[in-house]
């Protein structure tokens, strides 16, 4: 089975996503593969195709990390594109408020898995909801969006699941364990 760890973003953020910013995006920008709004989420670990017998540990492992990290209020801010803004593969928008909470959660999920055997990423982590994917880097530009989402409370860790189809993934979440017990 396909695992990641993420933050799962509110429905109405979500909405407030798709209406506010990719309904801005999406004529001023050619090209671009759109992910659906309901598999947005803020990943923490990818972890890859892992055997059903390890779901356990793996739980184990979030639930010891959700216990000892606080919750966090966090808030979108901004568009931007890896690797860059004018030539990206990907468009995103990023976390603002909550960023240091947030890496510092990324970072002990990742150094919680690393025992059991989920190497670490080999680059800094950077919160970030997807927007959409280019086929390869492309010259792009971007209207000038006025990022206005409320913020919303970092409460849980979940373990999702990837289901694989031609019309995009879907996403199941596995196990959901609240930050601070």
């Amino acid at each position: 089975m396909r695992l990641f760890v993420a933050v799962d973003v509110p429905d109405d953020i979500r909405d407030a996503i798709e209406s506010e910013i990719v309904g801005e995006l999406r004529d001023s920008v050619p090209g671009a593969r759109w992910t659906r709004g309901e598999g947005r989420h803020l990943t923490l670990k990818f972890l890859g195709n892992v055997v059903e017998d390890r779901v356990e540990e793996i739980a184990s492992v979030l639930g010891d990390i959700a216990v000892r990290d606080a919750s966090f209020e966090a808030r979108f801010a901004a568009v931007g594109g890896f690797p860059n803004v004018r030539r990206p593969r990907v468009l995103w928008i990023g976390v603002d408020e909550g960023s240091a909470e947030l890496s510092e959660l990324a970072r002990h999920v990742e150094a919680g898995l690393e025992p059991l055997g989920f190497e670490p990423e080999g680059w800094a982590f950077h919160g970030h909801l997807t927007l959409a994917r280019f086929p390869s880097p492309r010259a792009i530009e971007l209207p000038d969006i006025d990022v206005r989402l409320r913020p919303f409370r970092v409460a849980e860790v979940v373990l999702f699941r990837s289901h694989l189809h031609p019309k995009g993934a879907r996403y199941e979440a596995l196990r959901r364990f609240a930050l601070g017990g």
